[in-house]
């Protein structure tokens, strides 16, 4: 396993944080609970820092085939 080019752990943690992010802003704190209510920001922040990782880690993996 090359952690230069490995994408894949990246982008599942960021799949897994925009599931909780939307489970937070569709269901409210009477779904998801106050704790995640106040944690939205920094799931939402590790959710798009995630995301662009595994992106540009594809694109460069891509890019050099």
């Amino acid at each position: 396993m090359d952690l230069e080019l490995d994408y894949r752990p990246f982008l599942i943690f960021g799949i897994i944080c925009t599931v909780c992010a939307t489970a937070v802003t569709l269901g409210g704190i009477d779904f998801v609970g106050v704790w995640m209510d106040a944690l939205y920001p920094i799931i939402v922040l590790f959710a798009v820092a995630s995301l662009s990782i595994s992106w540009i880690r594809w694109k460069n993996m891509n890019e050099e085939s």
